[in-house]
């Protein structure tokens, strides 16, 4: 573990420490048809309860991110953007507007958030990274992967340290990590068991929630990677009572972490330069 790895581990594992009695939350959503749910999910218990219902696209993510210094939580359906802030009383979500590249409407189909815009993946014409401004909604391309290499279904930025990962269903399907200014990924963890399709990631410290988008009955469990180790170190069980086509995940940090989390993003900003 190099120097800054460390820095950031014991960042967070402090932020953590400092708030025993509040629990971080994984937050879920897929697109099954009929009414939906967005969900939290106490990492700890495994215990889901809905923040928001609806039977419209604005409870049906494609794609989800956190940015912790608003306490904001965007969520997309196809190339519609909504956002609320997070309370564990609910959301109250916003439509923000349609998304676009190059003037063109547009979708994605996974949200990261970092360095105050959002990141984006396609997985039709152009498969690519995109960055996302999330006022203008205008998406400018970072990294262009080759088509037949990789379908990032699943996004997310490691706040602790600035890292992109994402998930893909193509070839040597698994968690990668994504440098999108390079232009180069590195294969970090596979799926578990016989699972082909999952298009919901949540990373944070190091850790990978893969979300899927099946019911929870023909897929009960989501599934929790070391990330360093590239093992499956758990699972949560799935609460979406219907099928989807896509699924989305957001990691909230405990509440308390974030102060000491924004010195990790600034550890991290630093090796990016």
């Amino acid at each position: 573990m190099d120097l800054h790895r460390y820095r950031c581990a014991v960042i967070a594992g402090a932020a953590l420490t400092l708030t025993p009695a509040a629990s971080a939350q994984l937050i879920v959503g897929n697109d099954q048809s009929g009414s939906a749910s967005i969900y939290y999910i106490d990492v700890e218990s495994g215990a889901a309860t809905p923040l928001y219902t609806a039977s419209d696209s604005s409870a049906k993510p494609w794609g989800m991110a956190y940015d912790h210094d608003t306490n904001t939580l965007f969520w997309n359906s196809g190339g519609s953007l909504y956002s609320s802030p997070f309370s564990m009383g609910g959301l109250s979500p916003t439509l923000l507007g349609s998304l676009t590249f190059n003037g063109n409407a547009t979708n994605f189909v996974g949200l990261g958030y970092r360095d105050g815009v959002l990141v984006g993946t396609r997985n039709i014409a152009t498969e690519a990274v995109y960055e996302i401004d999330p006022e203008s909604l205008e998406a400018t391309l970072t990294y262009a992967y080759p088509a037949a290499s990789f379908d990032f279904g699943g996004l997310d930025v490691d706040a602790t340290d600035g890292t992109l990962y994402g998930l893909s269903d193509t070839v040597t399907r698994g968690l990668y990590e994504i440098d999108d200014t390079a232009g180069t990924t590195a294969f970090m963890a596979p799926y578990p068991g016989a699972e082909t399709d999952i298009d919901g990631l949540a990373v944070y410290n190091g850790l990978a929630y893969y979300v899927t988008d099946g019911n929870n009955v023909t897929q009960p469990n989501f599934y929790v990677f070391d990330i360093e180790s590239g093992m499956q170190v758990g699972t949560l069980p799935s609460p979406f009572t219907g099928s989807g086509t896509f699924s989305a995940a957001a990691f909230i940090p405990a509440p308390g972490a974030a102060t000491l989390l924004g010195i990790g993003t600034l550890l991290a900003a630093r090796r990016r330069r």
